[in-house]
């Protein structure tokens, strides 16, 4: 078998493995290959590997099929692995998307309540993991979405394959001058007016590289392809409206102009024009910090293009996230997280241009 190119790339300089690790893999049927490669490159690394695999059938029948207080407990078998490993890779599934639509908010919030001590866990030890996107890009996911599944597997490995020092200089710029900033208004042409406190918020650079740094801010999670800034917003202090302009999928389906409405520092409404019914739901049921502006990201990916399901790194981006934001050393926690972007919106600074209908002007 003959690996892709970036799977050392993640190994080495990524995730940084090497003799003393113990790495947890956790792969889907469809990407049980790469998944190897993955431990292969690990132990050549000098580590120690675990492979945990999930098919289709197993989720599904679990997730639609199972009675919902069997799906709220943690497995203990993926909890214990924590115990040991110090760097996680998962590659992203399942293979065929279609069945997410039919699992219930119910359901959904009672599989967020199971992965908590999971995630919990991963903070607190501080463990490095990755994600690989890649593992989205199926032929059964493009006809879901509507997709060009060449186009978006050449577009996916192009996002890959970028230079990472100067996505890493450009983030450094960045991130510096949101942590300089104390109030940020996102406008666009599609009505978008948006302001946000950041007041010497801690930014995150995720570069793909999760370094010393990182780790000591709590960001010990990188998403490949990356590319993106992100902060965590002053509590409550969101005014104003967030207009999505791309596409964005979501369990099965594909959401299209998604609204945030803020008022008081609290989301007042949450709407779209095509499939936002479902996310809808379960935000109503979720609990928590659930009505909170707790992300906002800038993306750097230059050959990043919309339309798939990475436009947080889109060059030139502004995403809002809502909910659990614990990630990025924030304080909302939640059992509800949600996302959506404005392609080419133009960002003011304390009343200072830093974005121009999606162009850096620094």
């Amino acid at each position: 078998m003959t690996a892709p190119s970036f799977v050392r790339n993640v190994v080495r300089t990524c995730l940084r493995i090497g003799p003393g690790d113990s790495v947890s893999i956790f792969t889907w049927r469809h990407t049980l290959d790469l998944a190897e490669a993955f431990a292969l490159e690990c132990q050549k690394a000098g580590a120690k590997t675990h492979l945990e695999i999930e098919t289709d059938e197993l989720y599904y029948q679990a997730v639609l099929d199972l009675p919902i207080k069997y799906l709220k407990g943690p497995n203990p078998f993926s909890l214990a692995l924590l115990d040991v490993a110090t760097a996680n890779i998962f590659l992203a599934g399942p293979e065929n998307p279609e069945r997410l639509k039919r699992i219930s908010p119910e359901r959904m919030s009672a599989m967020v309540e199971a992965d908590k001590p999971y995630n919990n866990k991963l903070l607190e030890r501080k463990i490095r993991s990755a994600h690989i996107v890649s593992g989205y890009v199926t032929p059964q996911r493009a006809k879901t979405y509507g997709f060009d599944y060449d186009k978006w597997k050449r577009n996916i490995l192009a996002a890959i394959d970028v230079d990472y020092n100067h996505m890493r200089e450009l983030g450094k710029k960045v991130g510096e001058r949101l942590e300089e900033a104390s109030e940020i208004r996102i406008t666009a042409d599609n009505g978008t007016d948006l302001t946000l406190a950041l007041e010497g918020r801690d930014s995150h650079v995720n570069d793909g590289v999760i370094d010393d740094e990182d780790i000591k801010k709590g960001a010990i999670f990188t998403a490949l392809p990356a590319g993106n800034v992100a902060v965590a917003p002053k509590e409550r202090s969101a005014r104003g409206i967030f207009l999505s302009d791309i596409p964005e999928p979501d369990a099965g389906l594909l959401i299209r102009d998604l609204a945030l409405r803020f008022e008081g520092g609290k989301l007042v409404s949450l709407e779209g024009s095509q499939n936002a019914e479902a996310m809808k739901a379960r935000w109503v049921k979720a609990r928590g910090d659930k009505d909170q502006a707790s992300w906002l990201i800038v993306g750097l990916n230059p050959a990043a293009q919309e339309g798939y399901v990475y436009n947080k790194i889109i060059l030139g981006s502004v995403t809002l996230g809502i909910g659990d934001n614990r990630e990025i050393g924030g304080k909302m926690e939640s059992d509800f997280g949600a996302h959506c972007t404005v392609g080419k919106p133009s960002v003011d600074l304390d009343g200072k241009r830093f974005v121009d209908r999606g162009k850096f002007v620094f």
